[in-house]
Formats: C-alpha cells, sequence, structure tokens
C-alpha cells in the first residue's frame, strides 16, 4: 500500500509555458514543432527523486485531453504509472484509459450529453468565442477572445445550463458534476488506500481537489479564499512553485 498520493496539477504547477521559460529550463512539450512547455533542472530531478519512492504514488491530474497530456515529454523512467486526465474524467494506465473508470465515467455522463452538445452547438456561433468544443466527450471547453470579460460571460452563460462553469486566464470550461477533480480524486483513493493525500494546484479549477486533500500546497495567497478548508501551505516567495511542492512531499 502506498502510504501518500500526491495528486499534482500539470500547467503552471508542475510545467510552465514558453512565456515564462527561464534560462536553462529543460523542454518537456513540442506542439507543432515548436516549444511549449519547460520545467526547470531541479524540477526534473526532484520528480526522478519521487518515483524513487516507494511509499510516494505520483497521480498527474489535469484538465487536458488525452492527446495533449501525452504531448508531455517526462525524462526517461519518470513516466507516471497512471494519471487522470479531462479533469478527472479519465484515468490512464501506462497511456491507456481504464475501462472500468471509463465504462464508470460513461454511465455518470450520460445524463449530460444533449446538455454538452446543445451548449457546443450554440456557442459556436457567439462572436467573443474563439474556439468551441466538446473534449474526449466530457466536457466543454471554450476560448474566449477577452480575458477582461470573462467573469461576466461566466456569469451570463450561468443563467442557460446547470452544467459548473469555471475559468482561467481566457479559458472557459463546462463540467458535468463528475468532471470534478475533488470528486475524480476521491473516486481514486477508492481503489488506492492511502494514509494520506496531498494535492497541489493553482487555479479556481484545483480548488475541489485542493479541500480534498489532507494537505493542499497552492502558489500564493490568493486561491486561500476560494478554499474551504484551512489545510493549505503556500509557496515560499523565494522558490519556484514545482520546486517546492516537489521538496515538500519528498521531506513527508
Amino acid at each position: 500500500m502506498k502510504k501518500i498520493i500526491f495528486a499534482c496539477d500539470m500547467d503552471n504547477t508542475l510545467i510552465h509555458s514558453y512565456k515564462k521559460k527561464a534560462n536553462g529550463d529543460i523542454c518537456v512539450e513540442l506542439l507543432d514543432g515548436a516549444e511549449q512547455s519547460f520545467v526547470s533542472p531541479l524540477t526534473q530531478t526532484l520528480i526522478s527523486q519521487l518515483n524513487e519512492r516507494s511509499d510516494i504514488l505520483f497521480l498527474p491530474v489535469t484538465t487536458r485531453s488525452i492527446a495533449q497530456y501525452k504531448r508531455i515529454m517526462w525524462s526517461d523512467g519518470n513516466t507516471p504509472e497512471l494519471a487522470l486526465v479531462c479533469n478527472g474524467s479519465i484515468l490512464l494506465r501506462n497511456g491507456v484509459p481504464d475501462e472500468k473508470w471509463l465504462a464508470d465515467t460513461y454511465k455518470m455522463n450520460s445524463p449530460y450529453k444533449n446538455e454538452l452538445n446543445r451548449l457546443n452547438e450554440k456557442y459556436k456561433g457567439y462572436d467573443c468565442f474563439k474556439t468551441v468544443r466538446i473534449v474526449d466527450e466530457m466536457f466543454l471547453f471554450v476560448y474566449c477572445y477577452n480575458k477582461d470579460e470573462m467573469q461576466k460571460i461566466a456569469e451570463e452563460c450561468a443563467k442557460d445550463t446547470s452544467l459548473s462553469i469555471e475559468y482561467s486566464g481566457n479559458k472557459m470550461y463546462f463540467f458535468p458534476p463528475y468532471a470534478n477533480k475533488g470528486y475524480s480524486l476521491k473516486r481514486f483513493s477508492e481503489i488506492v488506500n492511502a494514509d494520506k493525500i496531498i494535492a497541489a494546484g493553482d487555479s479556481m479549477i484545483d480548488c475541489s481537489m485542493l479541500d480534498t486533500a489532507d494537505n493542499a500546497l497552492i502558489p500564493n495567497s490568493t486561491l486561500s479564499s476560494l478554499l474551504k478548508k484551512n489545510n493549505y501551505t503556500i509557496c515560499s516567495d523565494d522558490c519556484l512553485f514545482s520546486e517546492f511542492i516537489l521538496q515538500y512531499v519528498l521531506n513527508e
């Protein structure tokens, strides 16, 4: 039995985009041949150390689709065996969807399929949206032109649907109840028992997961106001968030 489940968001938590690239950073994702995401050298070293620990189960938990997650290039021997993608809707085992998990998700998804399809067709006609698509049959993704209007747009959309609406930057998501990182982490913990769950994340989409964990790791105090539990530790000002969370877990 694993002693610790370490549930970790990916983008802007464990990895960062080319916009935040520092000298010496290591590319871990290519998109159409261009360097897209990076980790610091120390982060890569700490991931290797983490995977040497038999008492820790490292579980990436990401809103990325299957294809987007598979773009991540882990260093040799460090590819996680398990990962929750599509905001926890799909459990990957060595890159392949777990059949039992997927079947259960499809059952939970069934009442919301028509709603997802309705919103998908409706929002494709909205001028404020650059991209509208259903991700791996699990939730609706919308990319907005103006991120300054995100709260207003989300409030208007909420009047038209019972789906949960969350946003970050220019990206907005319409989630059925099952497509929730916290709920998915609870599902996972029923399969893999552990003494403790540690979770790390940087956005409102991670809050349910952070509240589910015994210990939550966040980059700054901004996110603390969105959490229901006082179970969080804030990253040190002088430390990269990815390095901070990995060192924290390794010291457990």
